[in-house]
């Protein structure tokens, strides 16, 4: 009972924030974020500690402590501008797009609009940068498909955040059968879009992949869609500059055919390490990226993560595949 007085009252606070939000100035909405933001740094403290020890096991001693608060501190902020941006999001249209989100490429873009149906493409990105209007700019731009959106507890909330993404002309979809889904929808000629920097509990499909390197437990969902349709994947990244996010269409990763799951995943994050490594405060360093503790090298993992028996099973079976980072690398560069 006390669980389902809670929801209604995060329903409707959150009804509420959703019809004020659009109504501010967006240049207030940034203030705020960057104001929240440092308030939820400094008194969320288990978050806190997430992030600085997420920062120290990837980049060792390449920033110094003071350096890797002040990045954790402004991912916050990022990460609280793009989740009050999403909520501006109805203001955002065809016409005025541009001015707040472009792409770097145009030319790249029409070329993918033109041959939408024939070819429709597996997108994936990451939480960096305002990835909601990263997706949002392909479906006001006419490149609209299906996106992978994650169910909440309280699932009232998930259709108000469904309505969110789909103003640009996306469709969003649960995870419930999404790979069937998704599938259909590439084969009618639809594209999809996957968010591929969520780590899973083992108690879910999932492969193992060398991110900043230590080993990520993420989804595959992308290496299955890939390998059944063997339609391309094509990385984008929403990069936030002085005038909004300006959205980098990668180039499009194609596979031959006896590339295996784990092969697929870890080329297409290669994709994006270089821009994680570039500009570090864009990304959720908060999450709990790294849950698993590898049974080598496991005393440079963060304090959160575990060993399991189920993990170092599929750590050895990478290892034993010969999918080091470099040898991805390389294989990279030959497709």
């Amino acid at each position: 009972m006390l669980k389902k007085i809670r929801y209604w009252f995060e329903y409707i606070f959150v009804v509420l924030f959703a019809r004020i939000v659009p109504l501010l100035p967006l240049r207030l909405l940034h203030g705020l974020a960057a104001t929240l933001g440092w308030l939820v740094y400094y008194l969320d403290r288990r978050s806190r500690l997430v992030a600085l020890a997420n920062l120290e096991a990837a980049f060792g001693d390449q920033y110094t402590p003071r350096e890797r608060a002040r990045i954790a501190r402004r991912s916050v902020q990022a990460f609280g501008r793009s989740f009050l941006e999403l909520f501006w999001t109805p203001r955002l249209n065809r016409q005025n797009i541009h001015r707040f989100v472009r792409f770097a490429d145009e030319k790249r873009f029409e070329a993918m609009l033109n041959t939408k149906q024939e070819h429709p493409v597996i997108g994936i990105t990451t939480h960096f940068g305002n990835f909601e209007w990263g997706s949002a700019l392909f479906g006001f731009r006419g490149y609209d498909g299906y996106i992978l959106m994650q169910r909440f507890k309280n699932d009232r909330l998930t259709a108000l955040f469904q309505a969110l993404r789909e103003i640009s002309g996306q469709k969003s979809v649960t995870q419930e059968k999404s790979v069937v889904r998704f599938f259909k929808a590439l084969k009618r000629g639809t594209p999809v879009g996957i968010l591929i920097d969520l780590t899973l509990k083992m108690s879910e499909p999932g492969l193992v992949v060398r991110t900043l390197g230590l080993c990520m437990r993420t989804t595959m969902m992308h290496a299955v869609l890939q390998e059944r349709t063997q339609q391309r994947i094509l990385p984008f990244i929403t990069v936030a500059d002085a005038d909004g996010y300006v959205v980098h269409i990668l180039d499009p990763i194609e596979f031959f055919p006896e590339a295996s799951r784990e092969e697929i995943a870890q080329i297409c994050w290669n994709r994006f390490e270089p821009f994680i490594r570039k500009h570090p405060e864009q990304w959720l360093w908060s999450y709990k990226h790294w849950r698993y503790r590898p049974p080598v090298d496991g005393e440079r993992y963060p304090f959160y993560a575990n060993r399991s028996e189920l993990f170092d099973a599929e750590f050895n079976k990478r290892r034993g595949a010969g999918l080091a980072s470099e040898a991805d690398h390389k294989r990279e560069n030959s497709m």
